[in-house]
């Protein structure tokens, strides 16, 4: 059974991992006969936001709401999970990373500082470690954005479906894109790096779905081209 870390950044859209696109790839790869590995960073959340009534509370300022991401994180896997701290590459045949706004917020510094951001020092250690030994990375929504800052060096080509701003955000990081649907997945072979759009596209967990699936599939099928099971 292959080993994929599922890599997230809190719990819900607009502050942490996006929980339609986690459960959907958590299923998918149940169904795929993989063992998922949730991991987070233990750190705080950038900031806190209402989901309901979509008020903001920014982490350090008066009566600012504090969370946890490796806390957060865990309320959508029913407490299995780990720090990024406590794993390396040997521990993970594969990495996936939900979309969401908190990959922008709290696993790197993307939504605050753009061009310049940094990634979250375990996270960037993660991930440059599997891709030094060619072992597949899956990316949705924000996640591309996260992998380009990551790889930087590696200039990967990455999707978010047609969405303009985040396109441009990928060729300014010196990632390529490529466009594609909302049921589109597009594979990068030099880099083993694998991306769809998921919400970025679309409007409902059943439009995701189908991109999602293949995206998961993908990655275990390399996974087993490498001999990983």
């Amino acid at each position: 059974m292959p080993r994929v870390g599922v890599l997230l950044a809190g719990c819900g859209v607009q502050d942490g991992s996006e929980i339609y696109e986690t459960v959907l790839t958590i299923l998918a790869l149940e169904r795929g006969g993989a063992t998922v590995i949730a991991i987070a960073p233990d750190i705080e959340q950038f900031e806190v936001i209402n989901h309901y009534k979509g008020q903001e509370s920014r982490t350090g300022e008066a009566g600012g709401e504090r969370r946890d991401v490796l806390a957060e994180s865990a309320r959508i896997v029913r407490g299995k999970i780990m720090s990024t701290r406590e794993v390396s590459s040997h521990d993970l045949d594969a990495l996936i990373i939900p979309g969401g706004y908190g990959v922008v917020k709290n696993l790197c510094t993307y939504a605050r500082d753009g061009d310049a951001a940094t990634v979250n020092a375990d996270v960037e250690r993660l991930i440059k470690e599997l891709s030094g030994l060619g072992k597949p990375i899956g990316a949705m929504c924000a996640g591309s954005m996260l992998v380009a800052l990551a790889l930087r060096d590696k200039q990967p080509n990455l999707t978010v479906g047609s969405d303009a701003t985040m396109s441009l955000g990928l060729t300014r990081l010196g990632a390529q894109h490529t466009v594609t649907g909302v049921e589109d997945i597009h594979i990068d072979t030099q880099n083993n790096v694998v991306s769809t759009a998921a919400f970025l596209l679309a409007n409902s967990a059943s439009e995701a779905e189908p991109g999602i699936t293949k995206l998961v599939n993908q990655v275990l099928q390399m996974t087993k081209d490498m001999g990983a099971v």
